[in-house]
């Protein structure tokens, strides 16, 4: 009896962490290893979300990794939602002068004035020497990627979209 419920529960975990790995890990594994720029992905798999932490090699457009891995990731993720976490190096310039645009971005995103983000962007470009900021949106996120003496910083702002309510009057 006992050696009947080791066995089910060998082959029943067996089963689990081989469909995980078969049918999930080894696809997006393949899938990261053919996006250029991620230079290192490690994917953890949940029940009902698959969070990958990736390494970018601080040369490549943001949205259009973000883009490729939506498009080739999607059949291997059985239902899943994908979290895409970026793994960078911590630069204290970029981080201060992040920092003092904070606040002008995030108005842009929680009032959806999505044009006044480049805007902002073209005076941290100009307030501080030497710094490049690329923005792109989709209709996912906003992607920021600042760049200063070699430095990079990845930023990742999701999009909110509209929420229709139920007017009174209607």
């Amino acid at each position: 009896m006992l050696l009947t419920a080791l066995l089910t529960g060998a082959v029943l975990f067996g089963g689990w962490f081989g469909y995980r790995h078969f049918a999930v890990e080894q696809p997006l594994a393949v899938t990261f290893a053919g996006i250029e720029g991620v230079t290192a992905y490690d994917p953890i798999v949940t029940d009902d979300r698959v969070t990958v932490e990736i390494t970018l090699d601080g040369t490549v457009n943001l949205a259009e990794v973000y883009r490729n891995i939506r498009e080739q990731a999607g059949s291997s993720l059985g239902g899943r939602e994908l979290d895409l976490v970026i793994r960078q190096e911590r630069n204290e310039k970029l981080e201060k002068i992040w920092s003092s645009a904070l606040f002008t971005i995030a108005q842009a995103m929680e009032n959806r004035r999505y044009a006044d983000i480049p805007e902002a962007a073209r005076k941290l470009e100009a307030a501080h020497s030497g710094l490049s900021v690329e923005t792109e949106m989709d209709e996912y996120n906003v992607y920021l990627t600042l760049k200063l003496d070699g430095a990079v910083k990845y930023v990742v702002l999701p999009r909110q979209p509209a929420v229709l309510g139920v007017w009174p009057n209607a």
